[in-house]
């Protein structure tokens, strides 16, 4: 319970900077904090934090994998700074799902896993956009829009296309691709093959 009021706190903290444009040379401390958030128009701050709370946990709850929190390291970054959800399906670990901050989830996976493909779920202010990702760096999941699959485009994992490169045996490992209707939640062996 104090975990969730906790983390709620953040977010809210978050919505409020985002929805105000505030911007804080420093970190400010207890009291100055306190002086900002114990404010009756605050609470609006803390609903909107409390459904995105409950969204995210929605995310989590429909699918029951386990869950390993990634610590933040306390820098912040400009580009890999956003808050994920990444369900991981792995060879040899089976399904689970990581949760913390964009950078430290990605290099938790690329330092202590091999054999996976995942979807990182990004969250900002409610909403989310979704990355996907194979372990191997050569290898891409290119996902197609909704509108695109009801046309029969499929979602495809194969090898970045390298476009200046004519031999025959680079245009022969650009042939190796697989095509879904949907990705698989679960290592299937074809995926060894790449």
């Amino acid at each position: 319970m104090e975990d969730k009021k906790l983390e709620i706190e953040k977010i809210a903290w978050q919505v409020f900077l985002n929805k105000t444009g505030f911007r804080f040379i420093r970190e400010l401390t207890t009291e100055e904090k306190k002086s900002i958030t114990d404010v009756e128009s605050y609470e609006y701050y803390r609903q909107e934090a409390t459904k995105i709370w409950e969204k995210k946990q929605r995310a989590l709850s429909s699918k029951k994998y386990p869950v390993i929190e990634v610590k933040a390291e306390g820098k912040t970054y400009w580009g890999e700074g956003a808050y994920c959800l990444c369900f991981v399906y792995s060879k040899y670990n089976g399904n689970f799902v990581l949760k913390g901050y964009y950078r430290e989830v990605k290099e938790y996976l690329k330092k202590n896993y091999t054999h996976y493909f995942y979807n990182m779920s990004l969250w900002h202010q409610g909403f989310s956009r979704d990355i996907w990702g194979f372990w191997k760096k050569d290898i891409g999941i290119f996902d197609v829009s909704i509108k695109a699959r009801k046309k029969g485009k499929k979602t495809e994992v194969r090898q970045y296309s390298k476009w200046n490169d004519d031999d025959e045996e680079t245009q022969e490992k650009d042939k190796v691709s697989l095509k879904f209707k949907r990705l698989p939640k679960r290592w299937i062996p074809e995926f060894d093959t790449l």
